[in-house]
């Protein structure tokens, strides 16, 4: 990101702190410590952006209305001198997205995405899971070993999301393509790659959509029960422009398939480090519930969000000008001893867990029970079908280096059983 960012402080604090250094893209909770306790509220000259670390600023930040969910501003600035006109289809689609609106925009459109996540198709896709899921691990049994990530992390939500959207077979490896495209951009890339990435979210825009819209005209003819059916009828019932749909189609597939991709194998992860955790939830399953939540605020899948100041704002003593671009540090705050006893300990059991895994405020994850439902029955099966399970001593895991700093999660976790 452009240094000479027009919002930069006149003193910018001299301390630097590298997120995208090999030892944070391991493991970033180091480094986050350093920062709650040395600059809470730290602007970073190299990127030009805020970035918040305790528990109390972020959480403050997510209901705050004076910070803008659109985050137009940052995707422009992420180009340098790229030329916009480079991107119009990846800002077309996330400018109608829920995700990137404020009220009453958002409550408006927040009302209709319900639609698509009734009592009754919650419960239907309990079965989706469980059965894929079985699937899934059918096909490793007998070999006793397994790339988390290749094998379950990756197949089992596009298997679900696909299957819950009706999206047809022949377009499932398009879209694993277009969501990784279109998030890699979307979550705030480091390096020199951003024209490339730039031009990849450009065209997987162009292409989800167009298959979206696709799909969107087909169940409006003949709606079924799946969610792009239930959401089609839903904007149609409240007269509202279908042209916004696609939008809020893709980024309920895009955020379902990213953060839950990492969250199992950040969850895994966790579990076989911490073997006595590992053992006191195969002795006591009924703790998975707890274990899940803890996997969350112990590893996050999406250790950061984005937000723009509205009008000049003070935050931590810290004076932020308007239109300044903020990261919210979800995963530090999760982190905050202020907030959690033995922050860094993984402990199942804990309760309270208030974590901010899933965001707070009216932005709070829209598919957070699909989300839960899917990482519940996910490791119960897996410790259920596969007890043994450990790290495989011959193959060596590998932390994702999306160069993103919104996903976090493994590019390989080989495990054997």
């Amino acid at each position: 990101m452009n240094s000479q960012h027009k919002n930069m402080p006149a003193k910018a604090n001299q301390q630097t702190y590298d997120l995208f250094a090999p030892s944070a893209l391991d493991n970033s909770y180091p480094l986050f410590k350093r920062m709650r306790e040395e600059d809470p509220v730290h602007y970073s000259e190299s990127f030009g952006y805020w970035v918040l670390t305790r528990y109390r600023d972020v959480e403050a930040a997510l209901r705050d209305e004076r910070l803008s969910s659109d985050r137009t501003a940052l995707f422009i600035n992420q180009l340098g001198n790229f030329d916009v006109k480079e991107i119009q289809n990846f800002l077309h689609l996330i400018s109608k997205m829920l995700l990137e609106k404020n009220p009453p925009e958002h409550t408006r459109l927040r009302k209709l995405a319900n639609q698509g996540f009734t009592t009754r198709a919650i419960e239907s896709w309990r079965s989706i899971i469980q059965n894929t899921t079985n699937e899934l691990l059918d096909n490793v049994q007998n070999y006793g070993y397994m790339n988390v990530v290749s094998d379950l992390s990756v197949p089992l939500p596009t298997l679900i999301l696909t299957k819950i959207f009706g999206v047809p077979e022949t377009d499932r490896a398009n879209f694993i393509k277009w969501a990784m495209d279109i998030g890699t951009f979307f979550g705030a890339p480091g390096g020199s790659n951003i024209e490339e990435f730039a031009r990849k979210a450009d065209l997987a825009a162009a292409e989800f959509s167009a298959l979206i819209r696709q799909l969107i005209e087909q169940r409006r003819r003949q709606p079924g029960t799946d969610m792009i059916s239930l959401l089609t009828v839903a904007y149609l019932e409240q007269g509202f422009n279908l042209d916004e749909l696609p939008s809020q189609c893709i980024l309920i597939l895009n955020a379902g398939l990213l953060t839950t991709t990492d969250q199992i194998s950040n969850g895994v992860n966790a579990l076989l480090r911490h073997p006595d955790q590992l053992q006191k939830l195969k002795q006591n399953p009924t703790l998975i519930n707890s274990a899940v939540e803890e996997m969350i605020r112990f590893d996050t899948s999406v250790p950061f969000f984005f937000r723009i100041a509205k009008q000049d704002l003070t935050i931590g003593g810290k004076d932020i000008p308007a239109g300044s671009v903020i990261a919210l540090g979800l995963g530090a705050a999760n982190h905050d001893p202020e907030k959690f006893d033995s922050p860094s300990v993984f402990d199942i059991t804990r309760l309270p867990n208030e974590h901010l895994g899933f965001g707070a405020g009216i932005h709070f994850c829209l598919g957070s029970v699909l989300a839960r439902m899917e990482l519940t029955i996910c490791f119960t099966t897996l410790l259920t079908r596969l007890p043994n399970l450990s790290f495989d001593p011959d193959k060596q895991a590998i932390p994702t280096k999306h160069t993103t700093l919104i996903f976090k999660g493994f590019d390989s976790l080989p495990v054997k059983f």
